[in-house]
């Protein structure tokens, strides 16, 4: 009897413990129900056929002062000779400097028509990685799968449309081996334009939910605004650009570099005598020549050849931006990139000027579409959104699909609030009154991280993610993970946002130093400067 009863009392609790597992299993927020296409952005090694590094930025001194040595004095010529030959005595200037720049930048450069130049582009080992991941079930015991279980390694340099049918493929073998009815595509950074041209030309058939973290495939300013040439100096985004311990810790080692070209060309101007007694009227015209013919040959001689990071250029400024880079159709340079132009106007016209159309698409049809956005850093102090709010590459504005955003510094109106508020919208107001989601695309699944900046691997977004795909949830909807969160990185922990954690502003503006001269020198230092943290970045991700 009494082992009758020791069983019958075993059972008892061993039922009765089963709803609490089987809800521990339901609630977990990290598994998604459906497999999950993971795209990262740039940064997966570029190796050819022989196992050789084909994309390498390591740029030295010495190499630096070479360039200077064999183009600064062209520039001092071209600044003699103006009065005789006009804006032509820059032009040897110009070529020289594209010319010396391409040689350091050869092997990462793709061809003139965005073809690698090396082998395949893409390193055997990702080759090797897709082919295990395509034919293995990779869900849990209880179906469940993560969240980089399927990642799709590519060539971020390339025409996503050379890509899309490789993805196309991958699907079906992942679909294969599941048995799954669909999958998710979750993108990071640069991944975003591979999911974009994805659905643009295979659609959503095979597509469940889609996501985008801290995308720049809707536009990015640190490209967008280098590439087109819009480029501002502002005295206070230059100091903060200074106490900005992200720019400054990537910067970290390189600073030889950054300012070897700055300090030979005004060694070069000062022992020419040419500094001497120039007036402000020549410095603005200078200051204009340097601007609008360095721009271009820098971009082509560096990654302006890869057509994804065109993709980062936004719609507005696609093709002011293309006749700025390459000049007008019949010109020596748009005839010689002809080839690469065409890929170009492709992904504009058939993705960039219809991504609100197709990601509505996508939601009408059932997909959920969930965003997550990063804020709290500014943009770099060479460009003209250098007060707006964003993660370094990209500001709120394009990254959320229209949030607005107060300037760095700053705070939305108490009458704009107020007038928000009273339109029924003040549920989507940040608490620390910077970001107003209501604007946003899909405001109710765009999320917004503060204190995280663009490449900031502490943040996961699990949590959020899948819910939302797997029960279509909203900023309403998951527990601990609300609109608006903040991100501590030092200790890695993402919590809502509340009165008492939400003011983590960094930056300082009480000083204002500017002046005429240093306006030139500010240009080339920052120019020069953040091209090659932008070459390092890349390379570290």
């Amino acid at each position: 009897m009494k082992k009758l009863i020791s069983v019958f009392l075993a059972l008892i609790l061993v039922f009765s413990a089963l709803p609490l597992t089987m809800q521990a299993f339901a609630a977990d927020p990290t598994r998604f129900d459906l497999p999950t296409v993971y795209f990262r952005g740039n940064g997966e090694p570029i190796i050819d056929e022989d196992g050789n590094t084909v994309y390498d930025f390591d740029v030295t001194k010495d190499q630096i002062k070479e360039v200077a040595a064999k183009v600064l004095p062209e520039l001092a010529i071209a600044m003699i000779a103006e009065n005789k030959s006009g804006a032509a005595a820059y032009d040897s200037y110009y070529k020289t400097f594209g010319e010396e720049m391409s040689k350091l930048y050869e092997r990462c450069q793709l061809d003139e028509n965005g073809n690698p130049k090396y082998g395949t582009g893409i390193s055997a080992k990702n080759k090797a990685d897709n082919e295990v991941m395509r034919h293995e079930n990779r869900a849990d015991g209880n179906g469940k799968y993560g969240h980089m279980d399927y990642q799709f390694n590519n060539d971020w340099r390339l025409d996503p449309f050379d890509t899309v049918d490789a993805i196309d493929a991958f699907i079906t073998d992942i679909l294969k081996a599941t048995k799954a009815p669909k999958v998710n595509l979750l993108c990071t950074c640069l991944g975003g334009d591979l999911v974009l041209a994805y659905i643009a030309k295979y659609g959503t058939a095979k597509i469940n939910g889609i996501g985008f973290q801290q995308t720049v495939a809707f536009g990015a300013e640190l490209i967008d605004e280098t590439f087109s040439g819009n480029m501002n100096l502002d005295p206070d985004a230059i100091q903060r650009f200074v106490q900005d311990d992200f720019l400054r810790e990537e910067m970290a080692g390189i600073g030889d570099v950054l300012f070897t070209f700055l300090n030979e060309t005004v060694a070069l101007l000062q022992d020419g005598g040419i500094l001497q007694g120039v007036t402000g009227a020549f410095m603005d015209k200078l200051y204009a020549k340097l601007y609008e013919g360095l721009v271009p040959e820098l971009v082509l001689a560096t990654y302006g050849t890869w057509p994804g990071y065109w993709t980062m250029v936004t719609a507005d400024h696609y093709a002011s931006t293309r006749d700025f880079i390459f000049g007008q159709p019949g010109s020596e340079k748009y005839e010689k990139y002809k080839g690469l132009i065409a890929k170009l106007d492709h992904y504009d016209t058939e993705v960039r000027q219809k991504i609100p159309t197709l990601l509505q698409q996508a939601k009408d049809d059932g997909h959920p579409v969930a965003i997550t956005v990063y804020y709290g850093d500014q943009m770099p102090p060479i460009l003209k959104s250098a007060d707006e709010q964003g993660d370094v590459w990209t500001t709120v504005r394009y990254a959320s699909l229209g949030a607005k955003a107060a300037k760095i510094g700053t705070t939305l109106s108490d009458d704009y609030i107020a007038e928000r508020t009273a339109a029924g919208y003040g549920a989507y107001i940040s608490p620390d009154k910077i970001i107003d989601a209501s604007t946003a695309m899909f405001p109710d699944t765009t999320w917004f991280i503060k204190g995280a900046i663009h490449n900031d691997i502490g943040v996961r977004n699990e949590r959020i993610y899948a819910p939302a795909f797997n029960r279509g949830a909203t900023v309403n909807e998951i527990p601990g993970f609300p609109q608006f969160l903040v991100f501590d990185r030092s200790t890695s922990i993402l919590s809502p946002m509340t009165a008492e954690n939400m003011n983590t502003e960094k930056y300082d503006t009480s000083e204002k130093k500017t002046g005429l001269f240093d306006r030139l020198l500010s240009f080339l230092k920052n120019l020069f400067s953040w091209f090659s943290t932008l070459f390092t970045l890349i390379k570290n991700r």
